[in-house]
């Protein structure tokens, strides 16, 4: 689902979600490539992992995925990603996502939901609300 930083692969949680969710996890790609897309636009290559680039990405990701699918859906999708994840990357990843789901369902209903909830989460990253990985640790996306 997430086309992420060399990783580009469903997990096998993914797929077997996605056997039962074809028109779901079609919704969900499209979303992690829009994030993807745009976090190579906007952020170094050094940052689109554990870095700004890979925080924004999840943020935004799960924050389409909120807009287009039920709060139930895009939380399945999002945490079976990481299913194969561990340690302080999964850690990130995980607050990133939700902080995105969060976003994404103020967001829901709204004229333009999607440029919103990029603008959101490029706010969030920019003003220390989102969380990436430096010398190991978890720190405010800011720093």
């Amino acid at each position: 689902m997430d086309p992420g930083f060399g990783y580009g692969s469903a997990t096998p949680s993914e797929r077997s979600y996605c056997f039962w969710n074809p028109i779901d996890c079609t919704v969900a790609c499209d979303a992690a490539n829009k994030a993807f897309k745009l976090a190579q636009d906007w952020y170094p290559d050094r940052t689109l992992f554990q870095g700004t680039g890979d925080s924004f990405r999840h943020c935004y990701w799960n924050a389409r995925m909120e807009i287009r699918l039920s709060t139930t859906d895009a939380y399945e999708f999002a945490t079976r990603h990481e299913s194969t994840s561990s340690g302080v990357d999964k850690q990130m990843d995980l607050k990133n996502n939700a902080i995105g789901r969060e976003i994404g369902r103020k967001r829901t209903g709204q004229n333009s939901a999607s440029t919103g909830a990029r603008d959101d989460c490029r706010s969030a990253q920019r003003n220390g609300k989102l969380w990436i990985i430096k010398s190991g640790r978890l720190v405010r996306s800011n720093q």
